[in-house]
């Protein structure tokens, strides 16, 4: 099943509030990238100054973050990887990557792995190539779900009710000329994708860049994360676009996620 928020209804109604306002100072300081002092997370996460204090004063104490003795500015500790090889593990990802490395040198093409996460896709894996014109993207990155192959063909494969619902509450802006920003146009490009068994995107989120993405299963058949290439679009011929699409078609149907 695709990765998504949970309904207002069905969320746990007893939440922990330390425990949220922990993960929100986890999170601010994952997405920024880099140190962060105590005024500034208090501004990001507006949160009281004491209540960050105290949770980072826990975190630290638990090695999940770490602070600077020079500029006393906070950052996360690689006690993290800890936790996403244990994630890694659970899916088979180990076990898939050399599938997906064999296919990036066969065709000397990125070769990238997502899944949907609320509204935007998450990259789990992605091998470059080793073409002077390439896309390089980091495990971890996010993309708007709406302009992205991967993002597509998994919006196209949620169910009609989940689908409404995600195209209602978006907001779409143009990444480029190219983007598609009419939501009934939209609709109907997944709808598309749906019949077909791919999704093709060019050049709606990164000028020059094309991407080709098919849907991945999980042991109930359920479409559970996407399968790419990411190519610059002047390589993108359209007498190698069914050899690309044929290529992770093929990988997809001998790959099967767990856990996710």
């Amino acid at each position: 099943m695709v990765l998504k928020e949970p309904k207002e209804d069905q969320r746990f109604p007893y939440s922990v509030n330390s425990v949220e306002n922990a993960f929100i100072l986890l999170e601010v300081l994952a997405e920024n990238k880099k140190e962060l002092g105590l005024t500034e997370l208090c501004k990001r996460t507006s949160l009281p100054k004491g209540t960050v204090h105290r949770l980072l004063g826990t975190l630290r104490k638990l090695h999940y973050i770490s602070q600077n003795p020079q500029n006393h500015k906070y950052f996360l500790t690689f006690k993290f990887f800890k936790l996403c090889n244990a994630i890694n593990d659970k899916i088979g990802l180990p076990q898939i990557i050399p599938h997906l490395q064999e296919l990036s040198q066969k065709f000397n093409e990125t070769v990238n792995l997502a899944i949907l996460d609320k509204d935007e896709i998450i990259y789990l894996y992605s091998v470059g190539s080793n073409n002077t014109l390439k896309l390089d993207l980091k495990i971890g990155s996010r993309q708007p779900a709406y302009c992205a192959a991967l993002g597509r063909i998994l919006l196209a494969n949620l169910d009609e009710l989940e689908l409404n619902d995600y195209l209602n509450r978006i907001d779409i802006k143009p990444h480029t000329p190219y983007t598609i920003i009419n939501k009934d146009h939209l609709k109907k490009e997944l709808q598309l994708a749906r019949k077909q068994g791919y999704s093709m995107v060019r050049e709606e989120y990164i000028l020059g860049v094309s991407c080709v993405a098919v849907p991945l299963r999980d042991s109930l058949g359920q479409v559970c994360a996407g399968l790419s290439f990411s190519i610059p679009t002047v390589r993108m011929d359209i007498e190698r676009i069914p050899l690309l699409i044929n290529a992770l078609l093929s990988l997809a149907q001998e790959i099967v996620l767990e856990g996710l």
